[in-house]
């Protein structure tokens, strides 16, 4: 186990349930939880969030994104998941922590209408942003989500507190 590193229990739950499972390396510095991407399913697509705690925890207690990120993006597909993990390996950085990489699955039909409000190529993925300063796209998302989208957990790291 790593030194100072803790899981939240909701971490705890996805491990005990089979969705999570530690993929941790000896000697590690932090915690790595991971679990699969979901099958493609018609009408239906995959795209990825990395967030913090924070956010995370709003979007566990009420189902959907809560309007707090002014640059608040989603990225589709399996590339979309590799670049939103690279916030959680250190190999991109943003000032909101994040822990957490989410997958979503919500109608094409809502990607397409996020698409065409605002895009952008990142590393090979295409974001779409939802934020205030970013597409204002979150009211969709959300209204989506809520009605015919899911959500799992597919990455989270847990490093110990840092010291000041």
């Amino acid at each position: 186990m790593v030194k100072g590193a803790k899981l939240t229990p909701h971490d705890k739950d996805l491990i005990s349930q089979g969705v999570l499972k530690d993929v941790t390396h000896p000697g590690g510095s932090s915690i790595w939880l991971e679990g699969p991407s979901s099958s493609d399913e018609p009408g239906m697509a995959r795209v990825y969030r990395p967030m913090g705690d924070k956010e995370a925890e709003y979007l566990i207690a009420n189902g959907i994104l809560p309007d707090t990120q002014p640059y608040q993006a989603i990225i589709e597909g399996d590339n979309g998941r590799v670049y939103a993990e690279k916030y959680l390996n250190g190999k991109k950085w943003v000032d909101t922590s994040p822990t957490t990489v989410v997958e979503f699955k919500i109608p094409e039909e809502t990607v397409a209408a996020l698409m065409a409000i605002q895009c952008k190529a990142e590393d090979g993925a295409m974001s779409m942003g939802l934020g205030s300063k970013a597409g204002k796209g979150l009211p969709l998302f959300n209204k989506a989500l809520a009605e015919r989208g899911s959500w799992k957990i597919v990455k989270v790291k847990r490093s110990p507190p840092k010291e000041r």
